[in-house]
């Protein structure tokens, strides 16, 4: 299991904006977009170059994922259609692009292509394949031609999957093949897939639930699917706002945090 360190509300980067907002007035709430202009677009407070941010905590303060440490694994992103799967993506794609130019680049791979216009246009932006086209195919293989080389460079890459249930039925064998290789060693060679899937529709989940012990979960209403995705009892995700709120998995329970805002 990964440590409460690895997952970050960076308490250095947070107490710095509380400290500078302390004399220009209150705060502003999670809700309100200026919190997260502050720490992402006006670039105030620059992130720390090892950390990627996914979002913000009920308190404002951010969470960071620290894309040196492959203890997490890769990332689940799991709910409901509406829950906000893909908005998470597309936030860590813009997230990806305000760190130093090329240190974190992402590559999409998606049943539907046409809805990654403005991330593609990114300039840490590898690519965006439609999950039935060989393309897609070919940009795995040189991923995990990278991955498995010896590179002294920094460079970060993330694979964001977006709709694991529909790739699973729609992709060869080997994409599939190849998908697997990368969640069980891609983040120790920094290469991150960040997987979304609707557990509904999704036929013999448990076989790729277990790549997973980092899970992201956005709204579920139904409580059996909910119970496919966790053991918890206690977990209620039917209560999550749709399209903006998740709970992250992490050691001694559940974390609730919010979507920065895209532009």
């Amino acid at each position: 299991m990964f440590t409460v360190d690895q997952f970050l509300l960076n308490p250095h980067v947070y107490q710095e904006f509380q400290t500078e907002n302390q004399h220009k007035g209150d705060i502003p709430s999670v809700n309100e977009k200026t919190l997260s202009h502050k720490i992402i677009e006006d670039r105030t407070i620059p992130l720390p170059k090892e950390s990627l941010l996914l979002g913000l905590e009920e308190d404002g303060s951010p969470l960071m994922l620290d894309v040196y440490d492959s203890a997490p694994g890769p990332l689940l992103v799991a709910g409901d259609g509406g829950s906000g799967k893909t908005a998470f993506l597309k936030s860590l794609a813009q997230a990806s692009d305000q760190q130093s130019p090329g240190e974190i680049q992402f590559g999409v791979i998606t049943p539907f292509p046409e809805e990654w216009t403005e991330q593609e246009a990114l300039s840490n932006c590898l690519g965006i394949w439609p999950a039935y086209h060989m393309a897609a195919r070919d940009f795995l293989t040189q991923l995990i031609g990278w991955a498995d080389s010896p590179h002294g460079s920094h460079q970060v890459v993330l694979l964001l999957v977006d709709g694991l249930d529909l790739l699973t039925t729609t992709c060869d064998f080997q994409i599939q093949h190849e998908l697997r290789w990368l969640l069980m060693y891609g983040p120790e060679q920094r290469t991150w897939p960040v997987v979304t899937v609707n557990p509904g529709r999704l036929t013999h989940l448990q076989t790729w639930l277990d790549y997973f012990k980092t899970r992201i979960l956005g709204q579920v209403k139904n409580p059996q699917t909910t119970r496919l995705l966790v053991k918890d009892p206690e977990i209620n995700l039917a209560t999550l706002e749709a399209g903006t709120q998740f709970d992250i998995s992490r050691p001694g329970g559940w974390l609730k945090f919010r979507l920065t805002p895209i532009d």
